[in-house]
């Protein structure tokens, strides 16, 4: 299943072709293209924009869209951008957000984008597959790596290819540029926000496959916690698959046994949405009443997050540019050693507080 932006912009470009439509010819709405796909508004503007990008549509304030002039393809040096990434969690999480695609394209809007996603097994089999075409094409193409396990991240390092990895580079890495928010500053936010609400206990709910990103959070929060007083037996780690009755059971096991208040570090938010479902309706006094804080919000669709969350100060859109400027140093020769970006974070505090 391709992300819905990328889905709908290639749905509207067979539109185009079907009827016909020339350069200067009007095209729909944001509503009326919401209308005609039944997909949401903001579906249908991002996919829209995701056009603009490529140079197939024109935008015009007041005045609508358009279908573009064809002009000149200008050279932007990748014919095709890899996107690799699991579906468990591109559907579960929003991994590589629609901003961030939109941002890559932005920068390269020539480049195909191509989403890959990576099989429950044999991943390193199916990123080799992929590679060796890349190599034999008569034009570049690159890499973007989303979670990308130590095999994968190796297998790019070796190719030679340009490739960006949005997240840190696993032990023996060193050849592959990298961007990532900053972890050690999420963790240390996070642990503050937890102690500042007079947790005594601390539960941290990361995902079944952990990453070099997932060790520097760690190591921070542990860190932070020896500052304040507390010992590791007051730490529990649980490395969960992305299954809500697997992560309620954890957290209401290690609920019941605390005997103070238990704060909750969750990396994903649909972990922290699916603990607070059944803590929040256990009978417990309002003093142990567990308090959740999201690490990783990437959420597609724009409700609310009730937990404190972590934010990046760079936008999705001026993250994606980011990534696609790493990847045309490297096209125009740069080294990807030199390239290692680390983008600083803020605390967000819910709207409605959720009991605490």
């Amino acid at each position: 299943m391709k992300p819905a932006i990328v889905d709908l912009a290639e749905r509207i470009q067979t539109d185009i072709q079907a009827r016909k439509l020339k350069p200067g010819d009007p095209y729909f709405t944001t509503s009326e293209t919401a209308r005609s796909f039944q997909v949401s508004g903001t579906t249908a503007n991002r996919a829209l924009q995701l056009l603009t990008q490529r140079r197939v549509l024109v935008r015009k304030q007041r005045a609508g869209t358009f279908i573009a002039e064809p002009g000149k393809k200008q050279s932007y040096g990748l014919k095709c951008v890899h996107l690799v990434v699991h579906q468990k969690f591109l559907e579960r999480e929003g991994l590589l957000a629609d901003g961030i695609v939109i941002g890559i394209q932005r920068e390269m809007p020539d480049a195909e984008l191509q989403f890959n996603f990576l099989p429950h097994r044999e991943e390193e089999v199916y990123v080799q597959e992929i590679v060796n075409r890349a190599l034999k094409s008569s034009e570049p193409e690159g890499f973007v790596l989303q979670r990308a396990q130590v095999g994968v991240q190796r297998i790019l390092e070796e190719s030679g290819l340009p490739a960006v990895v949005n997240g840190l580079l696993q032990p023996s890495i060193s050849g592959l540029a990298q961007i990532d928010r900053d972890q050690e500053q999420i963790g240390r936010l996070l642990i503050q926000e937890l102690l500042r609400k007079k947790c005594t206990r601390f539960l941290v709910v990361l995902r079944d496959q952990v990453t070099a990103g997932d060790h520097q959070l760690l190591d921070t929060i542990q860190r932070e916690l020896k500052v304040a007083g507390f010992g590791l037996d007051q730490l529990c780690i649980r490395c969960l698959p992305a299954d809500d009755r697997a992560i309620q059971a954890t957290a209401l096991e290690v609920l019941q046994q605390s005997t103070g208040k238990l704060g909750v570090l969750c990396r994903s938010e649909p972990a922290a949405r699916a603990i607070g479902e059944c803590v929040f309706g256990e009978p417990l006094p309002k003093s142990r009443r567990p308090v959740l804080v999201v690490a990783d919000r990437f959420a597609r669709d724009q409700s609310d997050c009730p937990f404190p969350y972590i934010r990046a100060c760079l936008s999705p859109v001026a993250y994606g540019q980011e990534i696609g400027r790493m990847l045309m140093r490297q096209v125009n020769g740069e080294g990807a050693l030199s390239m290692e970006t680390r983008v600083e974070v803020e605390l967000v505090q819910p709207i409605k507080a959720t009991p605490s």
